[in-house]
């Protein structure tokens, strides 16, 4: 706000030397034209004088009135530069000499009319006493040397306005002078504030911008992290808890998919049921937690197993699990199957109240079909499952085909 001030006092001082160092200007030469023109009209006032004088006395010598005969035109000149002079001087200090020299010339005017009436009547030694009177002489004298001295008062009053325009155009100089140092003051603190500022919008566009990395690389951290929860979280919900594998919600998705890509396609769908043997008794005799690491060895074996593209392992249901094996039929679901059958039995598993092998063991129920549109897919897994609980009941650790559809 200071510097600010200080701007507006160092233009407005700079407004108002320059106007009054141009008013000074136009005051000067307008001082100096009218001096000028007073000082050349009093010069024709004498030079005008002087020819009158010398002209009635050049007459009276020569008794020759055709001397006189331009004094009527010389004397409305002289009359016309009397008034122009007397205009220009009024209100300055040169106005008392003026009427000085007026009142001179008045009498000198007086004397010389009634010369010149002496010399049209041919009274010639008349004039030539009148012209030559004293007192005429001794006007004429005083008439020259107030012509002197208003042309020397002149001199003087110009000098001394002279000197006046002078002292307010040095102290119009001075002001300027001063108003541009002001400016350069100004200037340069108003510099120095602007880089202070500069450098200050510099840090703060700095730290602006490294929040705005910050946030942005938290805002992609949340994100990869959110987005991480999500897939564990899409993951565990289809996933089973315990075995690792797809859950019961999983596969009826994944079932429902292929099922409807294989009425697409007309591709061979097989579907196959796995049921853990006497898995109860093996929980009543080894325990629970013995009976979870069981499952979980199987779900293994199972996983194992399927690896093409669409093919899945899922926990169904309590010691059972489904299988969906795309585009395989009947004999080749089969021997999936009886691979992983072989799988769960060589991984000898003690079970001391199994019926058969005294080791874990699994019974599979395979069935396969290519679905039309129209066709009901749970009547797939419902043979599946009867095929299972044939093996179940034709003496366990095997595999059953369904009937062919």
């Amino acid at each position: 706000m200071r510097s600010d001030r200080s701007i507006y006092i160092a233009v407005l001082t700079l407004v108002v030397t320059m106007g009054l160092g141009a008013y000074v200007d136009l005051k000067s030469d307008a001082m100096h034209t009218r001096h000028l023109e007073v000082s050349k009209g009093l010069e024709r006032m004498v030079r005008l004088n002087q020819q009158l004088t010398n002209m009635l006395i050049i007459a009276v010598l020569e008794q020759n009135t055709l001397r006189t005969a331009s004094y009527d035109t010389l004397h409305a000149d002289f009359e016309a530069t009397v008034q122009t002079v007397g205009k220009l001087t009024q209100g300055q200090s040169l106005t008392e000499e003026i009427t000085a020299l007026s009142d001179d010339h008045r009498k000198l005017q007086r004397v010389e009319d009634a010369a010149i009436q002496y010399m049209r009547a041919d009274r010639w030694t008349d004039a030539r006493r009148v012209l030559f009177d004293e007192s005429y002489v001794l006007t004429r004298k005083m008439y020259e040397i107030n012509s002197e001295t208003a042309i020397s008062a002149l001199t003087g009053a110009l000098a001394m306005d002279e000197e006046r325009f002078n002292r307010i155009r040095l102290a119009a100089s001075a002001l300027r002078m001063g108003a541009v140092v002001l400016l350069l003051w100004v200037g340069a603190m108003f510099s120095r504030r602007l880089r202070t500022e500069l450098a200050e919008q510099a840090r703060l566009q700095n730290e602006i911008t490294a929040s705005h990395q910050a946030l942005e690389e938290k805002v992609l951290q949340r994100t990869v992290e959110l987005e991480d929860a999500n897939r564990r979280l899409q993951a565990l919900s289809a996933t089973d808890g315990l075995t690792g594998l797809a859950n019961r919600r999983k596969f009826d998705q994944e079932w429902e998919q292929e099922w409807s890509r294989a009425v697409r396609q007309g591709l061979a769908l097989a579907v196959a049921m796995v049921d853990v043997d006497q898995f109860k008794a093996y929980n009543d005799h080894y325990g629970h937690p013995s009976g979870d690491v069981c499952l979980k060895l199987i779900a293994q074996t199972l996983g194992h197993a399927v690896q093409r593209s669409g093919e899945l392992a899922a926990r169904y249901g309590g010691e059972e699990f489904v299988v969906i094996l795309p585009g395989l039929d009947a004999t080749e679901a089969a021997a999936v199957m009886e691979r992983v059958r072989e799988a769960v039995q060589a991984l000898g598993l003690p079970h001391a109240r199994a019926a058969v092998a005294g080791v874990v063991t699994v019974s599979a129920g395979v069935a396969a079909c290519v679905p039309r549109p129209g066709d009901d897919a749970a009547h797939l897994l419902q043979a599946a499952d009867a095929a299972m609980y044939r093996a179940k009941t034709g003496g366990r650790n095997r595999v059953e085909r369904a009937a062919d559809r």
